[in-house]
């Protein structure tokens, strides 16, 4: 997939997260089901991507990747325990409310904090896959750059 049609998908993913995540302005029921389209729609975002958390291994993203994976498993299962449409209408009833409306309360908080993260530290890659340009790649610890230049010689 072509760098800008990636930004495009991630900036239909927020759009998508962002209405989901306000129920006052949705209401309930549609809250449910945005939420779980955007649980898809995220799933896609991380699938897309997942040639990149492969082959840049950064301590700081990954612990970021993973943290962010979790709170949107957690916020999705727990939204589906609590729901009062989306279960019923498949005739489902989940027990335990008031473990999981805090779990979702607590998951959706995590999730929101984490993806503030995530886009500010991407802002600039989004920016310059918008203008059309290749973002710079990330300098090398001096250890891998010496061993580079060492298979170069050889």
């Amino acid at each position: 997939m072509k760098k800008r049609n990636r930004v495009l998908l991630d900036i239909v993913v927020l759009v998508v997260y962002v209405v989901a995540a306000c129920p006052a302005l949705t209401g309930v029921p549609l809250h449910e089901y945005l939420g779980l389209g955007a649980f898809l729609v995220m799933t896609a975002h991380v699938a897309v991507g997942a040639d990149g958390l492969i082959t840049r291994r950064r301590p700081l993203n990954i612990a970021l990747n993973t943290g962010l994976l979790a709170a949107l498993v957690l916020t999705a299962v727990s939204g589906v325990m609590v729901s009062g449409d989306f279960l019923p209408a498949l005739g489902l009833y989940a027990a335990g409310y008031h473990f999981w409306d805090p779990l979702h309360a607590l998951a959706a908080k995590a999730l929101l904090a984490l993806l503030i993260v995530h886009i500010v530290l991407r802002v600039p890659a989004v920016a310059l896959a918008l203008r059309g340009r290749r973002a710079p790649e990330p300098a090398k610890p001096a250890a891998l750059a010496d061993e580079a230049e060492g298979a170069e010689s050889m």
